[in-house]
């Protein structure tokens, strides 16, 4: 096998070793791992094969990794940022006011849907493309202790805070940059319905009444606020 590619400076690239993984049928858990030089016989074009096999070590796996290694941009992290690692984000954004869409259903949301709402600050987290979210019963930045409340919002499971993004934009990757993406992504999406079990509010008129009373107004009512059991420290070790 031979390729050949140019990024900036010209590169051969020539198939040197293979690994081959063996796996227990029986027990599907037992695994070991040989590494073979691929050897090339006669003339251009070469037939290859497999040379013998040896055991796989920690010494091989450092150099396949060294060889791998690709330089990484350093990040400056703005101070709204909580976790960031290559798969994982997580930051929290303070109480300010942004408009809900409503979806048409049994109760009559013409009156709710479009206004503006004072949102409580909440505690965002993207892992793997995936959005969860929780509130905060105060607006400062939390520690690793802080105990996390329930995000009121339809369409964001409770329990866990996952959201359901239905017809939400979201962006492709996970970075610093595109924050305000998720941010916007959710918040202009339509609110259709209850995610899994459980309370989001303790309003007494529930979800709807909860947001009837709010809207227009500018300042979020943390004894509205449901607690979830559960620490930032928790929240984002669960994540990961």
């Amino acid at each position: 096998m031979r390729v050949t590619t140019e990024i900036g400076n010209r590169h051969e690239f020539v198939l040197k070793q293979a690994l081959l993984v063996y796996e227990d049928q029986l027990s599907r858990r037992e695994q070991f791992v040989t590494v073979h030089e691929v050897i090339r016989e006669g003339s251009p074009p070469h037939q290859s094969r497999l040379g013998p096999g040896r055991l796989l070590t920690t010494a091989f796996l450092k150099q396949l990794c060294q060889g791998l290694e690709r330089k990484v941009k350093g990040i400056i992290l703005p101070e709204n940022v909580l976790a960031c690692t290559s798969d994982l984000l997580v930051w929290w954004t303070p109480q300010r006011q942004h408009r809900m869409f409503f979806s048409d259903g049994a109760e009559d949301r013409s009156e709710i849907n479009g206004q503006a709402y004072p949102h409580p600050a909440l505690v965002w987290l993207v892992r793997h493309g995936r959005l969860s979210l929780r509130a905060l019963d105060q607006s400062i930045r939390p520690k690793p202790a802080t105990p996390l409340m329930i995000a009121p919002y339809w369409n964001t499971e409770p329990s866990r805070g996952d959201v359901c993004e239905g017809d939400m934009r979201r962006p492709r990757e996970t970075a610093v940059s595109n924050m305000l993406e998720w941010e916007e992504g959710f918040f202009n999406s339509r609110f259709t319905h209850p995610s899994g079990m459980g309370k989001l509010t303790t309003h007494p008129g529930g979800f709807i009444g909860l947001w009837t009373e709010l809207a227009g107004k500018h300042q979020f009512p943390g004894q509205y606020l449901l607690p979830v059991r559960q620490t930032l420290q928790q929240f984002v070790g669960e994540a990961a």
